[in-house]
């Protein structure tokens, strides 16, 4: 039998890895064409379609970065986003120079509340791509959310040096100085950005929250007057208006306020916190009980909506409301001493002092130096017939500033 020679047996191997190459490329085709088809029915509105063609082009062609990303993006745009990392880290192991793909993960590590996971992609990428502005904003964005306030300034001036009239990355500077408690540094920026800007409404937003911050309420009520003026649909600059037009004692200015925030921002839970707020100055609390309500449907964890509903619900007589109310406060917040003093202020209401002592205990164990809890368990000592405990309780309430307890010492502990 003969032996094939060289010259068969190099054109038998480099057929077959033509007939590779084609198959390759024939898939990379196809798998590009199921994109573009997922592409299609996704600004048709069709997500559910789209998705299914993206994961056939993956399934096409299993090395195709690209696929990996549309994915990714869409599933994070359902809110799938554990699923959409899964495919984003995929995709970097196809990709691992792409800034893309890091500036991408980033994103939706923000999304997850990963901010040192966001961080670190945005540090990556901006090192495969150091020259590109947009990347080094971004990363800033992430500083600012981590608190690293300083890194982000510095990140900043760098890139103002290079675009001194860039609106957004002044307002971004003086939101820092913001963080840093610097209300006058602020202010001289937002005031520099009124100058490069002078129509738009944020700017003039911002330069209220300033503002309030320095605690000039009146300045910061004719600013937001200017960025309400300027945008009607802003719903922000209602709602900070709403706020100073509360500290101002304009209840029904701001109760109009956050009503009209409201109609535009029905997703916002804060907003209708403090609409709360004003409801239950005014004496409303049954629709501020509604207000906290939903707030808490739209943020279950929103702690201080928590305390603020057992709050009211107490004053409505609905003392099991209220407990509840508590109870799921000190779940998230055990140690939070406030929360054991609402709770024993409601078994006080109820006439359950043994049960308020112990809450106020509690209270006491984590904050020593509370005049409130002292004050309250003075309060629930007398009422379960302790007199002597009672009136330690309210001197040393006293002691720490309450007017409360010397009030109340005059009355119990004259003898």
């Amino acid at each position: 039998m003969r032996t094939p020679n060289l010259r068969s047996l190099l054109t038998a191997l480099l057929a077959l890895s033509m007939a590779g190459a084609y198959a390759q490329a024939s898939n990379r085709l196809d798998a590009v064409h199921l994109i573009q088809q997922g592409d299609l029915q996704l600004r048709t509105g069709n997500s559910e379609l789209a998705l299914l063609h993206y994961t056939n082009a993956i399934q096409k062609d299993v090395a195709f970065g690209d696929a990996y990303m549309k994915r990714a993006m869409l599933l994070s745009r359902l809110g799938q986003n554990t699923q959409a990392l899964a495919d984003m880290d995929r995709a970097l192991e196809l990709n691992p120079y792409s800034e893309y793909i890091f500036d991408r993960r980033a994103k939706v590590k923000f999304l997850m509340n990963d901010l040192k996971g966001a961080e670190d992609d945005l540090a990556r990428a901006v090192a495969l791509k150091p020259y590109d502005d947009l990347l080094r904003e971004s990363r800033v964005d992430a500083l600012l959310a981590m608190g690293k306030t300083e890194e982000a300034v510095q990140e900043l001036d760098s890139l103002l040096l290079r675009h001194p009239d860039d609106v957004l990355l002044i307002l971004k500077k003086g939101m820092a100085r913001l963080q840093m408690d610097d209300g006058l540094g602020a202010l001289a920026l937002f005031d520099q950005a009124v100058c490069v800007a002078p129509r738009l409404a944020i700017v003039r937003d911002l330069r209220g929250v300033a503002l309030m911050r320095l605690q000039r309420w009146n300045d910061a009520l004719a600013a937001l007057d200017s960025a309400v003026s300027m945008d009607r649909n802003f719903d922000l600059a209602l709602y900070n208006r709403g706020l100073v037009h509360a500290h101002l004692g304009h209840a029904a200015q701001a109760r109009a306020d956050m009503d009209s925030a409201l109609v535009l921002a029905q997703d916002k839970s804060h907003i209708f916190f403090q609409r709360a707020l004003t409801r239950k100055q005014v004496g409303d609390l049954a629709g501020a009980r509604d207000d906290y309500d939903r707030a808490l449907e739209l943020a279950p964890d929103y702690l201080e909506a928590q305390y603020n509903r057992a709050f009211v619900r107490k004053h409505l007589g609905d003392h099991a409301g209220a407990l509840q109310d508590v109870d799921d406060a000190l779940r998230k917040a055990p140690e939070d001493p406030n929360v054991w003093v609402m709770k024993g202020n409601i078994h006080l209401l109820y006439g359950e002092f043994n049960d308020a002592i112990e809450c106020f205990d509690r209270a006491i164990g984590m904050a020593y130096d509370s005049a409130k809890a002292h004050y309250n368990r003075g309060l629930a000592y007398h009422m379960n017939y302790q007199p002597l405990q009672g009136c330690n309780d309210l001197r040393r309430s006293a002691d720490l500033g309450s007017t409360q307890a010397t009030d109340a010492l005059k009355y119990f502990c004259s003898f």
